[in-house]
């Protein structure tokens, strides 16, 4: 909305202006350049603000969440196209399983930030390991000429990334932990609250 409403003030003010200066399109130019730059910086402000009381983050603690998962998302799309041009890396399965959970535990904190905090072994060290891993992997292979030891290195990698793939399945299970907790606490009260009414529906019909 902040940033329609600069776009919509930044047209009326070059009306305003090619209307007062007639044809010196240079410097209606350069105001309108001016003060839309002002009002795009004030509206990129208030829109960090608005978002960050909506999800009951400080200001500082959204924009440093904002700033880690703008680097996962880059580190995710390097993962994807790395494991798209080496298949050799994981088995079919493997390989869209794992892009798949890093890509679901991505989604859901970019959905809610503040679940950041319960996945940050998944963003500070267990993505960074599987990236790195998998380019050196994909280098490796890459060479036109290998030995018995790199061979080897090559499969240790592939066993290592696969168990990686796992410890990132258990990740995703972490994070949605509260939610499991949410919804077992839900339906007990839905359970609690059938087995009342059946109980007031027993009372009430004659025998």
């Amino acid at each position: 909305m902040a940033f329609t409403g600069s776009i919509v003030l930044t047209l009326v003010l070059f009306g305003i202006l090619a209307s007062i200066f007639v044809n010196n399109w240079l410097l209606i130019s350069s105001i309108t350049l001016v003060v839309a730059v002002v009002l795009f910086i004030f509206s990129a402000k208030a829109g960090d603000k608005a978002h960050a009381i909506q999800t009951g983050l400080t200001k500082k603690e959204f924009k440093y969440i904002r700033t880690n998962l703008e680097e996962s998302r880059a580190k995710i799309l390097r993962l994807q196209k790395i494991t798209s041009a080496h298949r050799t890396l994981f088995t079919f399965q493997e390989r869209d399983k794992t892009l798949l959970l890093t890509k679901r535990i991505y989604g859901i904190v970019k959905e809610e930030p503040k679940r950041f905090y319960d996945a940050e072994d998944f963003f500070f060290s267990h993505l960074d390991s599987l990236v790195e891993l998998t380019e050196k992997y994909a280098f490796l292979d890459s060479q036109p000429v290998k030995d018995k030891k790199i061979y080897q290195t090559l499969s240790d990698t592939r066993t290592l990334l696969n168990d990686l793939g796992r410890v990132i399945e258990k990740d995703l299970f972490s994070l949605l932990n509260k939610d499991v907790s949410n919804l077992d606490f839900e339906l007990e009260v839905a359970k609690n609250s059938i087995s009342k009414q059946q109980k007031k529906f027993e009372r009430r019909t004659p025998k």
